[in-house]
């Protein structure tokens, strides 16, 4: 009978289960998260045994498992990890319960969880213990070599190996040496001085007396350690020179050349540093050295120092340079938009207007920033060579679940996993079937992750989804309150974060307009922006995309409605962009005309970043369906 009444209860139960409509399991979910976040874990768990089949229910089970780490649940663990492989939770799981168990030293649970060498540099030093407690230390001796060869400190985990090892001497003096030599290419300076302590005799003494070269390298042509090749000091010659160049790149240049006649270089160590000590001279801007820099420029044929060296010419005004140096560019390299650009830009200054305007057209018809420059002096339209991802019937039913999956956490508000979930249904996918992930979440308003697959799938000329139009009212109208273009808006936010609202950089600059605390902070003090309290609030949309036009709205103030240098200080900060006008140091006396001075940004970074704004802002004119324009005339008109 009492069986017979549990099989009812049962049947009851699993007619209740999927009876449950999609809101209900919403609201049990998130009354079971609450539980949990309470600790009371055994209410949360009869909430979660009545939504086994809702996409979320296995993080319920995820928060179980994390909470509560032991022995005891390795075979749980392993088939949660098994049964929820497509999922972040289970690689973050296994990761947590490694460095658990190593903890505690499990060594042989260590091993059973996780038979192979891990990737993580902590996680493969705590695998290599559970190999040595095991007696094993002989066997994955190769992979330990690996990890002690390299020129950085290593995890604190490592410490136990290395130690092992090195009382075994299977760590040699003669690997100890290798490593510091690691460690001096790479300015590891207490690192250096640790593996000295390990050193015994000549070893010793000879990295005592690099050490004090490497505090003091305008001692390097006076040294004894360079007379010969077959010195042991020999291979720190080359380091030591780069080490100088870094101090005094004109006496690294004659260290060099003594050194190169007294003891010539081998092929590969004299285009290493010829490389070096020519991007030192660029960077130091020292003219005096041109001469020397031209004649072994022009034996390297390097393409990469070929085009600073153009970028160097247009600082100042060089036309000369510019067509001499473009002319020895490789034909490939020479037939970029870029280079055909200032080829024209050449022949221009010649007044051969004729021959330019050729150029000009050749590179008018593409989506690029050099093109809308030819485009605009040309009187053309911007050519955006558009094509928009359609639907394809039923192209994405056999991942329902997936989707369902993503659905959820977007409902729930899971703003970092959903983008690492976006990514791992990504992978591997087809080009075409990523393009339809797109064109799905750009349907569903995740404007995000509509770039994102985009950008996955290389689909460049995929205007609908890889410039979406996110959040419309909320740009229009920070657009109309501070009178600025909302696709300038968007072109920033797109560039800025892809249109996540959420991102996060490194450096700590959040939201759309990846604004870091200190500037929102005082932004919304001069715009009297009261409900702006700490740095959580830049991941809410109004607020973010509030200050960060406001903040860019003041830039243009400063530049006198200059959108060039406006954008220049919103990525590289107002202070540089002076330093940059101001500046004579390394350009020409003269001002610099606007596609000059953007040119020759000395920031990389910023350069691209520049000239990505500018050409998004068409972009996103066409798709707001807006007049479309590249610079005004003010911009054009300026001196820079």
């Amino acid at each position: 009978m009492k069986r017979i009444i549990l099989v009812i209860c049962a049947i009851l139960f699993s007619s209740m289960v999927l009876s449950l409509s999609l809101s209900q399991q919403r609201l049990i979910y998130s009354e079971a998260k609450s539980l949990q976040g309470q600790q009371r874990w055994d209410e949360a768990a009869i909430k979660m045994d009545s939504i086994p089949r809702y996409p979320l229910t296995y993080l319920l089970e995820y928060q179980i498992l994390k909470s509560n780490l032991s022995q005891d649940n390795l075979s749980k663990i392993s088939t949660f990890i098994e049964h929820n492989k497509p999922h972040w939770a289970s690689y973050n799981l296994q990761r947590k319960y490694l460095y658990y168990l190593a903890k505690n030293q499990y060594w042989d649970d260590f091993i059973t969880f996780y038979p192979q060498l891990p990737r993580s540099p902590s996680l493969k030093c705590f695998y290599f213990q559970a190999k040595m407690s095991q007696g094993k230390a002989q066997s994955i001796w190769p992979d330990v070599k690996k990890m002690w060869l390299k020129g950085w400190s290593r995890p604190n985990a490592c410490n136990v190996v290395f130690n092992y090892y090195l009382k075994k001497e299977m760590i040699s003096q003669e690997l100890i040496l290798q490593r510091f030599k690691l460690a001096h290419i790479n300015n590891k300076k207490p690192l250096m001085k640790y593996l000295i302590t390990l050193l015994q005799g000549d070893n010793k003494q000879l990295t005592k007396q690099i050490y004090t070269l490497y505090e003091n390298p305008r001692m390097l042509p006076t040294s004894t350690l360079f007379s010969q090749k077959e010195q042991a000091s020999y291979p720190f010659l080359k380091p030591s020179i780069k080490r100088l160049a870094r101090s005094d790149i004109a006496f690294a240049v004659q260290t060099y050349q003594n050194y190169e006649q007294k003891i010539p270089f081998t092929a590969n160590d004299k285009v290493e540093l010829e490389k070096y000590l020519l991007l030192r001279i660029l960077i130091r801007n020292r003219q005096e050295l041109l001469p020397w820099f031209d004649e072994t420029l022009l034996s390297l044929a390097d393409v990469d120092l070929m085009e600073h060296r153009i970028r160097y010419a247009i600082k100042y005004n060089n036309w000369q340079d510019i067509e001499f140096w473009v002319k020895k560019l490789p034909q490939e390299t020479a037939q970029k938009n870029r280079w055909v650009y200032w080829q024209a830009r050449v022949l221009e200054e010649r007044k051969e207007f004729k021959e330019a305007n050729k150029l000009y057209q050749k590179i008018a018809g593409y989506r690029k920033y050099y093109s809308f420059l030819a485009a605009q002096k040309l009187g053309l339209s911007y050519q955006l060579n558009a094509k928009i991802v359609e639907h394809k019937v039923a192209s994405l039913d056999d991942m329902q679940a997936q989707l369902d999956h993503i659905e959820e956490l977007s409902f729930h508000q899971y703003n970092t996993l959903i983008k690492r979930e976006w990514v791992m249904l990504l992978q591997d996918r087809a080009d075409e079937l990523q393009r339809q992930l797109g064109l799905y979440a750009f349907d569903k308003g995740w404007s995000h992750l509509s770039v994102l697959a985009s950008v996955r799938s290389k689909s460049w000329d995929a205007i609908n989804i890889r410039f979406p139009e996110a959040k419309p009212k909320l740009f229009s109208e920070n657009a109309l309150k501070y009178q600025i273009p909302a696709s300038y808006l968007y072109a920033i936010a797109r560039q800025e974060s892809s249109l996540d609202q959420f991102a996060n950089s490194p450096v700590g600059a959040t939201g759309y307009m990846q604004l870091m605390p200190q500037t929102a902070k005082e932004t919304a003090r001069k715009i009297g922006l009261k409900n702006y309290k700490r740095k959580a609030q830049l991941t809410e949309g109004e607020i973010n995309v509030q200050l960060g036009t406001a903040y860019f709205t003041g830039l243009l103030k400063r530049y006198d409605g200059n959108r060039i240098l406006a954008t220049a200080a919103y990525n590289a900060g107002p202070h540089r962009v002076d330093r940059w006008k101001r500046n004579k140091k390394g350009r020409d006396s003269k001002a610099l005309s606007m596609d000059s001075w953007v040119e020759t940004i000395p920031y990389k970074e910023t350069r691209r970043y520049v000239k990505n704004v500018l050409a998004y802002n068409v972009i996103y004119q066409h798709v707001l369906q807006k007049p479309m324009e590249f610079f005004n005339k003010t911009e054009l008109a300026a001196s820079y």
